[in-house]
C-alpha cells in the first residue's frame, strides 16, 4: 500500500471534474483545509471548493518536486500548471507551491502555501497591471 504522501501526489496528479470521488479515499471526513483564499473544515466542503474550482479549469497538472515526511506530517513541494479561459488571456499558469499535510491513516489536515497574486490576480485584466507595477516599485 503506498504512503499517504504517495498517494496524495498520485491522487492530485490525476484530479479533475469527474475524479472527485478519490478524496475520500485520501481524507478523513472533518479534514481541515487552508489555502490563500478559503479555509474550510470537512470532506464535503472540500469536495464542493474543489469541484468549483475545476469547473471552469481546461487543464491543471502537477510536478511534485520534494517532499519531507516525518512523524505522520509531511510537506510536499509542488509546480502547478493551470490553465483557465479567465486568465492569463487562456495561457498556462505556472505557480510554485507546497503542501502541508498531517496525517493518520487519512489526511486530516491540508494546507497550502502559493503566491495567490502569481496564481490568480496577476492574470485579470486590469487588476494584474495594477500588482505588477506595484511589484516593480517594491
Amino acid at each position: 500500500m503506498p504512503s499517504v504522501v504517495e498517494q496524495f501526489k498520485e491522487t492530485h496528479g490525476r484530479l479533475n471534474e469527474q475524479s472527485l470521488g478519490l478524496l475520500a479515499e485520501l481524507y478523513t471526513d472533518d479534514v481541515v483545509f487552508q489555502d490563500p483564499f478559503r479555509r474550510l473544515e470537512g470532506l464535503g466542503a472540500l469536495t464542493r471548493y474543489l469541484a468549483e474550482l475545476y469547473a471552469h479549469v481546461e487543464t491543471c497538472s502537477f510536478t511534485f518536486e520534494a517532499e519531507v515526511v516525518h512523524a505522520q506530517q509531511g510537506v510536499i513541494l509542488w509546480t502547478m500548471s493551470l490553465r483557465h479561459p479567465r486568465l492569463n488571456g487562456g495561457r498556462t499558469v505556472v505557480v510554485p507551491g507546497s503542501t502541508h499535510v498531517r496525517f493518520r491513516h487519512k489526511i486530516y489536515f491540508h494546507r497550502d502555501y502559493f503566491d495567490a497574486g502569481a496564481m490568480l490576480y496577476e492574470h485579470i485584466p486590469v487588476i494584474g497591471m495594477v500588482i505588477r507595477f506595484l511589484k516593480e516599485r517594491v
